[in-house]
């Protein structure tokens, strides 16, 4: 197994999609090329990256990042939405363009979010009527991307995101039924959805091309609770467990390490400073506990 961080890890630094409206209050805090040299010194395989990581999609610009990637002996992922929800949450969402992007990075895994609108309640509404005119679209569009994916040779990789339940990206797979498309799973998200992770990730992992191996904890308080980023292992996700069943149970070769620690905004110094040690956190507990790369 490999060992890579998806960029979003880095978001507090200027790299990572600006998701569910966040701003960065300071400037971006690496180049592209800083990231690569930041990911040999940290002792990094690869990298799933957004398009809030690159500087610009200009092909000529892609391909030289692509080229640095290689020469660094580096991998690449691509992470894309469709947007379906027209939630706005990426700049890249037209599928051809996506792939066209990935082959241009030398990436041979495009993981592809839908981003829908999802109607409240959520617990239990798996096959919502109101969402599966969503999914009618995303089974319609993969349909579409599906034979360019396998001229490139680039699989895509439906990720449940946090607007969808593990069987419903098992059934959009089986109704677009093409071996270039599977899944990503994130190892939290289907928390978002009221699912249990543990299942999601069996479920998901025979079919999945990739992941996000992200550990969340559980916080009780008297009005409630909150679910709280922490660093690989420290949470209430079985990191073990899901470890051995992408190892053994998928075609994956790689665990793609995320964080979202919620670190406060108040001093960038110290923020940037915890955001790079979570990191490390999490690496050295894929290395040293779960033995990724070692065995």
């Amino acid at each position: 197994m490999l060992l890579g961080l998806h960029t979003y890890s880095l978001y507090l630094h200027g790299i990572g999609q600006a998701w569910a409206g966040f701003k960065l209050p300071w400037e971006r805090q690496l180049t592209t090329f800083a990231l690569f040299d930041l990911g040999i010194e940290l002792g990094l395989d690869g990298f799933h990256i957004d398009d809030g990581v690159l500087e610009n999609l200009d092909p000529i610009f892609v391909k030289e990042v692509g080229a640095s990637a290689k020469e660094k002996n580096l991998y690449l992922e691509y992470n894309m939405s469709m947007d379906l929800g027209k939630t706005g949450t990426g700049i890249q969402h037209d599928l051809k363009d996506g792939l066209n992007t990935a082959l241009d990075l030398g990436a041979d895994v495009i993981k592809v979010g839908m981003d829908l609108e999802r109607p409240s309640p959520r617990i239990g509404s798996e096959f919502d009527p109101r969402v599966m005119p969503y999914f009618k679209e995303a089974i319609k569009r993969l349909k579409v991307a599906a034979p360019l994916a396998e001229e490139y040779d680039i699989r895509i990789a439906l990720e449940n995101h946090c607007d969808s339940f593990s069987k419903e990206i098992l059934w959009i797979l089986k109704e677009v039924n093409h071996s270039f498309v599977g899944a990503c799973i994130d190892t939290v998200n289907a928390w978002h959805m009221g699912e249990n992770p543990m299942e999601a990730i069996e479920n998901l992992t025979p079919v999945a091309f990739t992941n996000h191996f992200r550990d969340n904890r559980i916080e009780f308080h008297r009005d409630g609770f909150k679910v709280k980023g922490v660093a690989t292992g420290d949470g209430d996700i079985d990191m073990k467990k899901a470890y051995e069943l992408i190892k053994t149970k998928s075609p994956c070769n790689r665990i793609n390490i995320e964080t979202d620690m919620g670190i406060s905004l108040e001093n960038k110094e110290t923020a940037l400073r915890l955001e790079i040690k979570t990191v490390k956190k999490c690496i050295d507990y894929c290395r040293n506990v779960l033995n990724i790369g070692k065995d």
